[in-house]
């Protein structure tokens, strides 16, 4: 069942395809309207429909199917508290359409999709005029509402499958094809790992919350990486307050030891600040092998962003 949504799909991106060969998909025809792309538009959000109440169970959704549920102020705003999903970006990467503009390029197809009526997306409110009165909405049956709807679909089927990328090459995941089987559409990913430091395995960057994939350390390799750092840290910390403090007791034994306690704090931290440094450098020059091999045992993974970190 895995694949079921999946298929459909690609049937829907198939037929998508099918029509930019008699549509030139550019900037200026977004708003290219006919019945065949109000019927795809139709058939794509019922499957997003669908696919949003599958996702609303098996992420935590407890309403009875029985009872009214919505997929968009219900299920959609379950999987939008979990993985704000709103800022989740897609790209428009198929060579066969010709967008030049940065906005039809980059999409938010999710952004205000848990919310119903004005207040929502444009593609739903596109979807519920043409599937009730289609007559006088066909107008809004158009390419531009027919490709968000598309991406929204694209994205919700992602999280569905829930692939998680085991061997990855390098940091930028070179090997991996983003379009992650579409022909269309292309994912956000974090390219660049935010890094495992002594305290963190995973070190978010500024566009965190727009990236639908992450390449990070895989965790085993991580943790060893953070316990060999944290071992670092330890010994310099150790190291520079034994420093500190036998330069005090000398300044002591001299005379030289200010009497107040704030004079005797602010001295600390300046000898301290002074032989920072050195002390770091004494230490990883110590500690250099375990660094290298730990830095080395770093492995990569990607994952599905779920705003996990």
């Amino acid at each position: 069942m895995n694949q079921f949504f999946w298929n459909a799909y690609k049937r829907l991106e198939k037929e998508v395809l099918a029509l930019s060969e008699d549509i030139h998909f550019s900037d200026d025809q977004l708003t290219v309207y006919s019945s065949k792309i109000g019927d795809l538009l139709v058939r794509t959000v019922v499957e997003v429909e669908s696919l949003a109440k599958v996702l609303y169970f098996a992420n935590g959704g407890m309403q009875s199917s029985d009872k009214d549920l919505y997929y968009d102020t219900d299920c959609l705003k379950l999987l939008e508290d979990n993985w704000l999903l709103s800022k989740k970006t897609i790209f428009i990467s198929s060579p066969y359409f010709y967008f030049t503009e940065q906005a039809n390029i980059v999409l938010q197809p999710l952004h205000k999709a848990f919310k119903r009526g004005t207040s929502s997306s444009k593609w739903q409110q596109a979807y519920q005029a043409v599937k009730h009165d289609r007559i006088n909405n066909l107008k809004r049956g158009n390419v531009g509402n027919l490709l968000q709807a598309l991406g929204a679909l694209f994205i919700l089927n992602i999280y569905y499958r829930d692939i998680k990328f085991e061997t990855v090459a390098d940091k930028d995941a070179s090997n991996i094809d983003w379009g992650l089987g579409s022909e269309l559409f292309s994912v956000k990913v974090s390219h660049e790992v935010g890094g495992a430091s002594d305290d963190k395995i995973y070190v978010k960057k500024a566009d965190y919350d727009e990236c639908i994939y992450l390449v990070k350390h895989t965790d085993k390799t991580a943790q060893a990486f953070m316990k060999v750092m944290q071992n670092v840290n330890k010994q310099i910390n150790d190291q520079l307050v034994n420093d500190v403090m036998q330069s005090m007791d000398a300044k002591n034994k001299a005379g030289k030891l200010p009497n107040d306690i704030e004079s005797q704090k602010a001295l600390a931290l300046a000898i301290g600040n002074e032989k920072r440094a050195a002390v770091m450098e004494r230490v990883t020059r110590k500690e250099s092998r375990a660094i290298y091999d730990a830095v080395q045992g770093l492995r990569f993974e990607a994952v599905l962003n779920k705003q996990q970190f």
